[in-house]
């Protein structure tokens, strides 16, 4: 029997630096070990994916991206006929849907919880509609399974498939912490992390203005790492938040103890995961910019790398209390900032190990996800 075509839409993908790229990047190979695959993908994706049939669009701006797909989306489902139309984002709704209407396949779309609630009346009244008519939704977290019930969605075509990780090689960590340290002289600075795209809900000048000042008054040396950029082309647009918070770490004369790395690639950001303290995950509750799940703290508690989050969204799925962090109820700065201290101390009596951490990501293992997402495919979309 031959294998399912499945057409893969979506706005996220390397080259584009992200965890939604990443995820999509590693949804393309989970569906390239099973399926057929045909990629409508953005600019320069092509040397992302080896298949033959694909398309490529501009990510920016944004009504030229929703034109550029829909027209080059419908070519290549007139030509491919796939069975099944796997949008990788709410954002690929337009094309994703009309494409699957044309071809008769069934349509999956893949929900972060942003594409539920994003404040946009436009994208409210005609792509909130259409993922309704998918004939099946996966959502990356138990929250995100909520707000897509609360908006109205059917509750028996929702799955929830989290985000996955590969739990790197540990024998080459401590060459990796040697020369990223050296690299960006930290050498002998214990430092704090925090990793992924600068946005007003990570709540990056919060945490410096409520717990680093604190932090630094009792611990001097203590630097807080930030590695990531702006999201200039998501649906959320936030340009300008990290010039107020490096505003903000001048005011306070913290510029000494908070450096900002910027993109960076990914054994670069193995290496920082290996060397930090501790990641920090001080996101804020806003009701319309939702952490959707926080697929940076599996990554980090895949290299042993325990983590600090706010109870918000769907970070409680990807923290672990008993295995690879502490949870804080949103905005308990003081409470976050006792958790670190303790962590900070020379012989801290954590429950909370390298091992444990490693022991915690192995459940969401890129594998084990790759085997989900085929299993649920195979059997709700025939």
């Amino acid at each position: 029997m031959k294998p399912k075509k499945i057409l893969h839409v979506t706005r996220n993908f390397p080259p584009l630096i992200g965890g939604m790229e990443k995820l999509n990047f590693n949804i393309f190979h989970a569906l390239n070990s099973h399926f057929e695959v045909s990629v409508s993908g953005p600019t320069g994706s092509s040397s992302f994916h080896k298949v033959s049939s694909f398309v490529e669009f501009p990510s920016a701006p944004l009504w030229f991206y929703l034109i550029s797909s829909l027209l080059k989306t419908l070519r290549l489902a007139r030509s491919e006929r796939p069975n099944i139309v796997f949008c990788g984002s709410g954002a690929a709704i337009l094309a994703g849907y009309f494409s699957a209407k044309l071809t008769g396949a069934k349509l999956v779309c893949y929900l972060h919880g942003l594409d539920i609630v994003a404040k946009s009346i436009v994208y409210q009244l005609i792509f909130i509609p259409l993922i309704k008519k998918s004939d099946l939704l996966l959502v990356n977290s138990r929250h995100t399974c909520n707000l897509a019930l609360r908006a109205g969605f059917d509750s028996g075509r929702i799955k929830i498939l989290s985000p996955g990780t590969f739990i790197p090689e540990h024998t080459d960590s401590l060459h990796l912490k040697r020369s990223f340290c050296k690299k960006y002289k930290l050498q002998d600075v214990p430092f704090l992390l925090i990793a992924g795209r600068i946005t007003k809900r990570k709540g990056i000048e919060e945490f410096i203005v409520h717990v680093m000042q604190k932090l630094v008054s009792q611990h001097p040396e203590l630097t807080l790492v930030v590695i990531g950029d702006e999201a200039l082309q998501a649906i959320k647009q936030h340009d300008g938040v990290k010039e107020k918070i490096v505003q903000r770490v001048y005011a306070l004369g913290l510029q000494d103890n908070v450096r900002f790395l910027g993109g960076v690639d990914d054994q670069t950001l193995s290496a920082a995961f290996f060397s930090a303290k501790m990641l920090v995950f001080p996101v804020l509750d806003l009701a319309n910019d939702v952490e959707g799940f926080g697929m940076v703290a599996i990554e980090a508690a895949a290299h042993g790398l325990c983590s600090v989050g706010f109870s918000v969204g769907g970070v409680p799925d990807a923290i672990s209390t008993e295995k690879s962090g502490w949870l804080v109820e949103p905005g308990h700065y003081d409470e976050m900032r006792d958790v670190i201290l303790d962590k900070l101390k020379v012989n801290s009596l954590d429950k909370i190990t390298s091992e444990t951490c490693i022991d915690f990501a192995r459940e969401f293992e890129w594998k084990k996800f790759n085997e989900k997402l085929y299993a649920v495919l195979n059997e709700e979309t025939v």
